[in-house]
């Protein structure tokens, strides 16, 4: 997927390329990104897409311009565009090429100003999560090839990604039991059992640290692919306690419910005390002690020592909003138009089918944040050491341009609180084997103790014979 390095040419920021900066950021960066995504979030928690989307375009295209493709594509997703959505997505996906060999004048530009200058590059799990939103509009235009074509996509990323990201992403489980399932559904048993094997055995690796248990039905799809490729041993050891196929004249439902909002991110200050007994003449060993000093209040650290300047910095915090059910029950309801219905909206005979979570989001973010949280944070410091080593030095020659240096280093001083953030928080998935017809579903969402915290429909399902129906459905 990822390609060959571009090689850029050198860049010279002067006091004119200083200055340029200084009105690109009064304009835009100023305000961190958290504030424009609750507006954002706020129109697409209501179903004003339209509204949405005229937020989404007030998104920096210079530094930002993938998080706007990202942001752009699922809001256009959920508003029923899937070929614009894809369109979006195909652009993301070839930016995202090209963000790899990195953009060297904003990249030094960040070094010495701030981070929300760099051009933005995402994390693994949002580069996947394209993939699995890509699929479902292919599926949901009834292009099932164009759907297979994508997960074979998807699993060359996941490999490249495997290979080249930090230890937090190692693979995504979901992912690959949706390509599984997806094969499956397409006749592709070979690629199905690659899929669910891979799927079986991550979600068994990162249930502790992910919270995600393997989802209950995934070691019965295991069971049917390999029986049917004829492994009889691998199939009776994984299906015990599955239940009998699909029967005749009835078709599967999957559905995921998508919940909530994945952690944000806040702008935090941060204080750090430089003390005149410091060695600066390394900075970058001097920005590692005054990192390390983070959470430390200033008179635990004096100890006889004088505090010779008080660094200010901005960094960014992760704060999860989680919903406040477990789980939900899904009750299939009877359609009018339902051929051979008992009755017009009688619920199908049983108890209701409770989901998995299959999806922990949160878990991904909260992972990548702590993995290059002290690298930041260290970043961060350097840069503002070199903001204040430059306040110094301009106040040793004229009054007037320390002001504008000091008054320049306040300005700048913002946390990068860019994300793709209306990616849901985790995923629920419920499937459902029901005889031909329409349905609407009643879902209940269920909390800890059991209490229904809230229920809705879904309404307009269509079960065909012997086919696999994929819906998703955003909850808040």
């Amino acid at each position: 997927m990822m390609t060959g390095l571009i090689q850029k040419g050198p860049v010279r920021l002067g006091f004119t390329g200083i200055i340029a900066l200084v009105v690109v950021l009064m304009t835009g960066a100023c305000s961190t990104y958290h504030r424009r995504s609750v507006e954002i979030k706020q129109s697409f928690t209501e179903s004003d897409y339209e509204r949405a989307l005229e937020r989404v375009e007030k998104i920096d295209r210079g530094s930002s311009e993938l998080l706007y493709l990202y942001e752009k594509g699922l809001i256009l997703h959920y508003e029923n565009s899937y070929v614009e959505s894809n369109e979006v997505f195909d652009r993301a996906e070839l930016l995202l090429e090209e963000l790899y060999t990195k953009s060297v004048s904003r990249e030094l530009a960040a070094l010495v100003v701030t981070d929300n200058i760099a051009r933005y590059r995402g994390t693994a799990y949002e580069a996947i999560l394209v993939n699995y939103y890509k699929i479902l509009n292919y599926l949901y235009l009834d292009d099932v090839d164009g759907a297979v074509v994508e997960c074979r996509r998807v699993n060359r990323k996941l490999e490249y990604l495997r290979d080249t990201e930090g230890v937090f992403f190692s693979n995504d489980p979901f992912v690959q039991y949706l390509t599984g399932m997806v094969y499956q559904a397409a006749g592709d048993w070979s690629n199905a059992d690659v899929s669910y094997r891979v799927a079986l055995a991550e979600y068994v690796k990162l249930a502790g640290e992910y919270g995600v248990s393997v989802p209950q039905q995934l070691p019965c799809d295991g069971a049917t692919v390999s029986a049917a490729l004829g492994d009889a041993v691998a199939a009776d050891t994984m299906k015990a306690g599955c239940p009998p196929p699909v029967p005749e004249g009835s078709g599967v439902v999957n559905l995921f419910l998508e919940c909530g909002y994945v952690a944000h991110k806040q702008e935090r200050k941060i204080v750090l005390p430089v003390f005149t007994s410091d060695d600066s003449s390394d900075s970058e060993a001097l920005a590692e002690v005054l990192a390390a000093r983070e959470g430390r209040d200033v008179v635990s650290y004096q100890g006889g020592r004088k505090v010779d300047y008080i660094l200010k910095i901005a960094v960014p915090v992760l704060v999860p909003t989680p919903v406040p059910w477990d789980y939900a029950v899904v009750r299939p309801v009877w359609r009018p138009d339902s051929l051979g219905a008992p009755s017009p909206l009688d619920p199908v005979p049983g108890d209701g089918v409770r989901s998995d979570a299959v999806e922990n989001i949160d878990a991904y973010a909260l992972a990548a944040y702590d993995e290059g949280y002290g690298n930041m944070v260290a970043r961060t410091v350097a840069r503002a050491l070199a903001k204040y080593a430059a306040k110094k030095g301009a106040d040793s020659k004229d009054e007037t341009l320390g002001w504008f240096v000091n008054w320049f280093n306040v300005l700048t001083e913002t946390a990068d609180t860019r994300e793709w953030t209306t990616l849901p928080e985790r995923i629920l998935m419920t499937r459902l084997i029901l005889p031909a017809g329409s349905y609407r579903l009643r879902v209940q969402l269920i909390d800890g103790a059991g209490y229904v915290v809230s229920d809705f429909d879904i309404d307009g399902v269509t079960v065909v014979p012997g086919k696999t129906l994929f819906l998703n459905h955003r909850v808040f």
